[in-house]
């Protein structure tokens, strides 16, 4: 009785909001008692209103906030006073404590039952403020792992701060440290994660795992088991335990599934103690083909007809983990064949391709950028890739060799694809140089996808479809469309996506592109050229991964830097 008190309360609280009109009430109750569910959540998937309508509904009649939960909301020692099965349960996070006032975010704050049971448990009064179930599944994504067990196991290990080398490797081969280890590395594969941050603190280690280019806390461990986790990590990697003064890498192969994972390991010193972080080389990430990386048809057709000319130079610009390099070696991959001869120069070789010459940097070997590509031209070469052009003398040689006959291909650090070519400018090379080496330039990001399992239909605010250009002033109508949000499940870890897809700017230098090099024009009227020939640009590249439901508007606003 109590529970369809609540229901009508809701459902009228959400008539005097003037979010739905008492039929639809009617309707969604009718719904609700065939198919179960919240009311609230009925109205969401009715289409009647949207989690963010009905939130700034609830929080206007009962008088209380409505909170948009970000990560910077979420502190490790507050979200530590409520369980995340007890958080699942009643789906609240706890956002703060004060003077004896938890501030509890609540899908549903009219659950009583839920505010009681963790004033209870907290010892706390509860101030509640309105939370969307979206924010809510983002947030329960990060909370920490519960360590206590793992404590436990640990509780054996020696807790003096400084412990001698001949100590550790003992320490380092008892089962404790060995299992949490591997407990570490399998769990980041397991849940598809990129990277492993083990950062010590003043007074804990916390752990957090990249997943799709976010990072998520996942377990904070006793401050005295920093040395035995650390000398393990290195001595599984072949590194010197001895030295914590000075940055060190390694490598650790590993298999974990019956699959076999190659994980790079770097160490540097900080005021706390020595920081590891742990890469996860997915050989299937690199062997990615064309058509898989997210370019939309035309694109990939126009990025097929630049790669199969004999000579040019090929530029992907973008910030470091844009995906470029995956990029270069799906364009690699495809070109690969007997008849020609492929070299690359890497910094580092990452990833090894079946079929290719890989060079990878030593400066202290005399192996730089510009020395491999001088030796590269005496090697016979169909085609050269070069990791990054970071000098002069570096894209000279690539300009040369691309004038020649070959086919070469790098990266730059640029914003954009027009951005390339007054990069090159400026540093140094003639502009009728560029304008005849370079035959085409791409910009690229990644934007999380959607997870398949659990995406749902909704209608963002105007606001922010106004901010991708999404109204009438932009040219491009949401009218007819449907758009799609993460919601979170057990495919996706309650994160709402899964994998990573590009968004890429390709740009085809044809006639007037390279006039406008030649006259030094700057990137903005290359760009602007560009797009008039048929160019797709980020922003735009990104709405139409939107429109298909690939992604989310939130999701191509927190990566793609729109123009005002």
């Amino acid at each position: 009785m109590e529970r369809r008190n609540h229901r009508q309360f809701l459902g009228e609280l959400l008539i005097e909001g003037g979010v739905i009109t008492p039929a639809q009430l009617e309707e969604a109750l009718e719904y609700q008692r065939a198919n179960g569910g919240r009311l609230g959540e009925v109205v969401v998937k009715l289409n009647m209103a949207d989690e963010g309508t009905i939130a700034r509904a609830l929080g206007q009649q009962l008088g209380i906030q409505v909170l948009r939960v970000t990560p910077h909301h979420l502190r490790e020692d507050v979200l530590s006073l409520v369980p995340e099965a007890l958080a699942r349960q009643h789906r609240v996070i706890p956002i703060s404590k004060e003077d004896g006032v938890l501030t509890l975010g609540m899908v549903d704050p009219l659950d009583i039952l839920a505010q009681d049971d963790i004033r209870r448990l907290t010892g706390l009064e509860i101030r509640p403020v309105v939370i969307t179930d979206e924010d809510f599944h983002r947030a329960i994504a990060q909370y920490p792992t519960d360590s206590r067990h793992v404590e436990e196991d640990l509780a054996s290990l020696k807790a003096e701060e400084e412990l001698g080398v001949d100590q550790l490797k003992v320490l380092v081969e008892e089962a404790p440290v060995v299992r949490l280890v591997n407990r570490l590395i399998t769990e980041a594969v397991r849940k598809r994660a990129s990277d492993i941050h083990i950062e010590p603190q003043d007074k804990r280690v916390r752990v957090r795992y990249r997943i799709d280019g976010v990072l998520y806390q996942v377990m904070t461990l006793p401050k005295h088991i920093q040395p035995a986790l650390v000398s393990r990590i290195k001595i599984m990697a072949e590194m010197d335990i001895a030295e914590r003064r000075q940055p060190q890498d390694g490598r650790i192969y590993v298999r974990v599934d019956n699959t076999d994972y190659d994980i790079r390991v770097s160490t540097i010193p900080t005021v706390y103690g020595e920081k590891v972080v742990l890469r996860n080389l997915d050989r299937s990430t690199a062997l990615l083909s064309l058509d898989r990386l997210g370019l939309l048809p035309d694109d990939l057709e126009k990025l097929q007809s630049i790669i199969a000319k004999p000579y040019g130079m090929f530029l992907l610009t973008g910030p470091t983990g844009s995906g470029k390099t995956t990029t270069l070696y799906a364009i690699l991959n495809r070109l690969n064949s007997p008849e020609v001869n492929i070299l690359t120069v890497e910094d580092p070789v990452e990833y090894q391709l079946h079929g290719i010459n890989q060079v990878q940097v030593n400066p202290k070997a005399g192996v730089t950028f510009a020395r491999a590509l001088r030796h590269f031209l005496r090697q016979d070469p169909d085609i050269i890739m070069v990791g990054e052009i970071r000098d002069e003398e570096t894209a000279r040689i690539a300009v040369q060799a691309a004038l020649t006959g070959h086919l070469v291909l790098s990266t730059l650090h640029t914003n954009d694809a027009a951005g390339a070519f007054t990069r090159l400018l400026d540093m140094g090379i003639e502009p009728y140089l560029v304008s005849s080496s370079v035959i085409g330039a791409a910009a690229q990001r990644l934007v999380r996808t959607l997870c398949p399992h659990c995406k749902a239909p909704y209608e963002p605010a105007s606001e922010l479809l106004a901010r991708l250009g999404l109204n009438a002033e932009g040219g491009l109508s949401p009218k007819g469309n449907t758009f799609f949000r993460p919601v979170g499940c057990e495919e996706c870890n309650d994160i709402g996506y899964r994998g990573r897809v590009g968004v890429f700017e390709l740009l085809k230098v044809e006639e007037e592109i390279r006039q406008l090099i030649t006259a030094r024009a700057p990137g903005t009227a290359i760009k602007e050229a560009a797009i008039r020939l048929g160019m797709r640009t980020l922003q735009r590249d990104g709405i139409e991964k939107v429109i298909l439901g690939i992604t989310s508007v939130e999701e191509v606003l927190r990566v793609v830097h729109v123009e005002e």
